[in-house]
C-alpha cells in the first residue's frame, strides 16, 4: 500500500490496536468490527513505515491518524473546542550556523551574469586544508567587510581576500560549487604573473623572485617571501612545495598588501598558482 500526500484520506484516530474500534457517526458512537492486517505493509514515497498497520472495516482500510500524519510531514493536534483534529505541515529546520563550511582564501576569478556572481576561491578550509570552491553569490548572500560594513558583489574581484561560508549542500563537481551564505571581505591582494627568475632558501622560508631583470631592469622584478601560511598550488589545484618551483616556471602570485620600496621590491606571498608552461 502506498500513501501519497495528495490522495490520502485519514479517517481514524491514533490508537487502533485490535479488531474492535470506535468510529464517530453523526455525533453518536457505535462499535464496529475490524481486521488487523499485519501482512499488509504501508510505505510513504518508497519508505516503509512498520508502525502504520491498516485495519480493514467493511472492506475499507483505515490507518492510525497520528503515525500517518507524521509520515506525511504533518503535525497532529486535537482541537477540543471544535472537536476536530488539525493537521499542520512540519516546519523545515534551518541549517545551523556551524553547518556551513568556511574557506579563507583569494578570489582568482569573479564572473557576474543574470544577477549571480561566481567567485573562484582558492584557500584553506575550516580544517586548515586546501579548499577550492566556486561560491555562488546572489541576493541572499550576506557580504560584509571585517568591520561588519555592508558590501556588494561589485566589491568582490580577482585579488580579493575573503572568508566564504557555504553549504551545507555542495555540488559534486571539480572544483566544488555551492551557494555562499556569507562572504567577508578581508582586504585586497596585488597580482603579478611572470616567470620565476630565482628561488632561494631563507631562515624563515623561501624567497621566490619573479622576473629576470638585472641592473636598472631589476626594478620590474618582485621578490616574494614565502612562509608556512603561503598557499602554493597548480592551476588544477594540486599542492606544490616551494622547493619544487624552478627557475623559468610561470606563476601567478597574489601578494601584499604591503610592498617594500627596495629594488627589487619585496612582499609577502599570499597565494601562488603555478601555471602550465604554455599558459598565455
Amino acid at each position: 500500500m502506498n500513501l501519497k500526500k495528495k490522495s490520502v484520506i485519514l479517517l481514524t484516530a491514533a490508537g487502533i490496536v485490535g479488531a474492535s474500534a470506535v468510529a464517530g457517526a453523526a455525533g453518536l458512537t457505535q462499535k464496529v468490527s475490524g481486521l488487523l492486517r499485519a501482512d499488509i505493509h504501508v510505505s510513504v514515497n518508497g519508505a516503509a513505515y512498520g508502525s502504520i498497520q491498516p485495519v480493514y472495516i467493511d472492506g475499507k482500510a483505515y490507518v492510525p491518524l497520528r503515525d500517518t500524519a507524521g509520515a506525511l510531514g504533518y503535525e497532529l493536534t486535537w482541537n477540543q473546542q471544535a472537536k476536530q483534529f488539525d493537521l499542520t505541515p512540519k516546519k523545515e529546520e534551518q541549517a545551523p550556523v556551524d553547518a556551513y563550511i568556511v574557506n579563507t582564501g583569494v578570489v582568482t576569478d569573479a564572473q557576474t551574469a543574470n544577477g549571480l556572481t561566481s567567485l573562484n576561491v582558492m584557500g584553506k578550509g575550516s580544517a586548515g586544508t586546501f579548499d577550492w570552491i566556486i561560491a555562488k553569490v546572489d541576493k541572499d548572500t550576506v557580504i560584509v567587510d571585517e568591520s561588519g560594513a555592508v558590501k556588494t558583489a561589485a566589491d568582490l574581484k580577482a585579488g580579493s581576500r575573503v572568508a566564504v561560508e557555504y553549504g551545507p549542500i555542495v555540488a559534486l563537481s571539480f572544483p566544488a560549487q555551492s551557494h555562499a551564505a556569507k562572504v567577508t571581505l578581508l582586504g585586497e591582494r596585488s597580482i603579478k604573473e611572470d616567470k620565476v627568475g630565482a628561488v632561494n632558501k631563507t631562515d624563515s622560508g623561501w624567497q621566490i623572485q619573479l622576473g629576470s631583470g638585472t641592473g636598472d631592469a631589476a626594478v620590474s622584478n618582485l621578490v616574494l617571501n614565502v612562509g608556512a601560511d603561503t598557499l602554493i598550488v597548480t592551476s588544477m589545484g594540486e599542492s606544490v612545495k616551494a622547493e619544487d618551483i624552478k627557475v623559468g616556471d610561470k606563476v601567478r602570485a597574489y601578494y601584499g598588501p604591503a610592498t617594500t620600496r627596495s629594488i627589487p621590491p619585496q612582499s609577502a606571498a599570499d597565494t601562488i598558482v603555478v601555471l602550465p608552461a604554455n599558459a598565455q
